[in-house]
């Protein structure tokens, strides 16, 4: 049965370059893709564009005249923590490619080279949006480029992981990218059901087949025809049912559970499972055959815990998600809860971000969400350690470095945010009153209108502890908005009521 894929979702994106030539490759491989896209010269332009209408992709010169591309990238992504936004430039070292991305993009496409290069690279991102895996982080760019690899074949995928860390969601990206994404998509968990029900699950039954069937009934590979099963825990599978299923990956054909005739289908099948199918394997709980039948492409999807600079991405899009569910507001998220959200472990990995962030958005109802709303385990305020803005439990020289790390990111926040100002105003805003404010996609952020001085420098003796750098960076942020403390707040990156016990604790006022 031939399947052909949905309707071509209609992308917007924008071009920042001051000499639009150098980008005449990315805005023909746009055109090829039918992307509409919008070329500015300049960030400043390009902030006040994303506020009317936020684009799905941005791509950003490398030298920009107001200077470094990556900064731009990174303030477009501050803004719109979803965009996905890739530097464009001359060729570079792996290493120094890993280094962008790290630091903040999402890709680096070279131009000056070969042509196709730039056509890859736009096509690159179109894949990591179509197929709903947020993120940068490098072990996940991989698994999207393994499954653009193989989405349009028939090739059985092993997808292995802990315990919430998506593997269903990159059981589905497989089947959206592939020829099949008409057809349906359907998933079962072995290990929830005993040997005899599971059979019927899989391979359906006969009428009068055991007590209890009054009717013949399709099993789920019939409801898969033309289109995708998942296994999902396929390690708890019995054995008896293994035999089963090896007959139909191998014949594309099975009988139902009473019968006698043989039924076709033809199914993708995907497996899932965090066991280690391997050592199953070893012990004789699990069948060689259906194993290496199962691991023809093997997909490894790591925990959050090693992949934490995808937490912030994940937060807004499962914020976004929830407050569309449930017809409530999200209300924005301070520098210093995200920092935390960073810190933690994440045992229980995406799925339990994503329930955390769903309780959050939920309770709140569109009021900011501070590092004090967070769990205790996540805000590092358990026992006798509320003052300290990182996860408690760990080694004395982590966590200051951490709260050093804070400070300095928060220094560099403001000199951004004065950045966004100058170029504002030079790309006709009009400084103290009447001019077009660009909003900041995280609330904690200081919006431009709140800002209307430069401040002075911050200036620390060699040597200085980090509770006097801290101290000091507050009376400062103070003096700089007349003792405002909803505004010191904001342009600090933290909550009111963090800000007011940090007071309490240096002894301001």
């Amino acid at each position: 049965m031939k399947h052909t894929p949905h309707t071509k979702p209609s992308y917007t994106a924008i071009l920042v370059c001051e000499h639009t030539d150098k980008m005449a490759d990315v805005a023909q491989a746009l055109d090829r893709n039918q992307i509409r896209y919008e070329a500015v010269r300049n960030l400043g332009t390009a902030l006040r564009r994303s506020r009317k209408s936020v684009p799905d992709f941005a791509f950003v010169y490398r030298d920009l005249p107001e200077g470094s591309g990556l900064k731009a990238v990174q303030r477009l992504k501050k803004r719109h923590p979803l965009l996905l936004a890739a530097l464009v430039g001359p060729q570079l070292s792996a290493a120094a490619r890993r280094s962008l991305i790290r630091d903040g993009a999402d890709d680096y496409i070279e131009i000056l080279s070969d042509r196709s290069t730039v056509n890859a690279g736009v096509h690159r991102l179109i894949a990591r949006k179509e197929s709903g895996i947020l993120g940068r982080n490098e072990k996940m760019i991989q698994i999207v480029d393994i499954i653009e690899g193989i989405a349009r074949t028939k090739v059985t995928v092993l997808i292995t992981g802990e315990s919430g860390t998506g593997k269903e969601l990159i059981a589905r990206a497989i089947h959206r990218r592939s020829d099949r994404s008409d057809g349906p998509f359907v998933a079962v968990n072995c290990g929830a059901l005993p040997q005899g029900v599971l059979e019927s699950e899989l391979f359906g039954h006969e009428k009068g087949s055991f007590t209890g069937a009054t009717a013949q009934r399709r099993g789920r590979f019939e409801m898969a025809d033309g289109g995708t099963l998942l296994l999902d825990e396929v390690g708890e599978m019995p054995l008896a049912t293994q035999v089963n299923l090896l007959r139909v990956l191998e014949e594309e054909e099975f009988i139902r559970v009473g019968g006698s005739r043989s039924v076709s289908v033809d199914v993708r099948v995907l497996a899932a499972t965090n066991r280690d199918l391997k050592d199953l394997v070893d012990r004789g709980s699990f069948r060689r055959d259906l194993y290496y039948r199962l691991n023809v492409v093997p997909i490894h999807v790591p925990p959050l815990r090693e992949r934490r600079e995808d937490i912030r991405t994940m937060f807004f899009a499962f914020a976004e998600e929830s407050a569309r569910a449930n017809r409530t507001e999200f209300g924005g998220i301070t520098e210093e809860a995200l920092r935390a959200l960073e810190a933690y472990n994440w045992p229980g990995n995406v799925r339990e971000l994503r329930n955390l962030v769903e309780s959050l958005v939920v309770l709140l109802r569109g009021r900011r969400i501070d590092v004090d709303d967070l769990p205790p385990d996540m805000s590092g305020t358990a026992g006798d350690h509320r003052d300290l803005p990182v996860r408690v439990g760990r080694p004395r020289e982590e966590i200051e470095r951490d709260l050093l790390f804070g400070r300095l990111a928060l220094i560099e926040k403001q000199i951004a945010t004065l950045t966004d100002i100058v170029l504002g105003m030079k790309d006709g805003g009009t400084g103290r009153s009447g001019a077009s404010r660009e909003a900041s996609a995280v609330p904690g952020e200081a919006t431009w209108a709140e800002v209307v001085d430069e401040p002075e420098p911050l200036r620390m003796e060699p040597g200085a502890s980090i509770r006097d750098m801290e101290k000091a960076l507050i009376e400062q942020t103070l003096r700089q908005v007349n003792g405002n403390r909803r505004k010191a707040a904001r342009m600090l990156g933290i909550g009111e009521r963090t800000l007011y016990r940090r007071m309490k604790a240096y002894g301001l006022r």
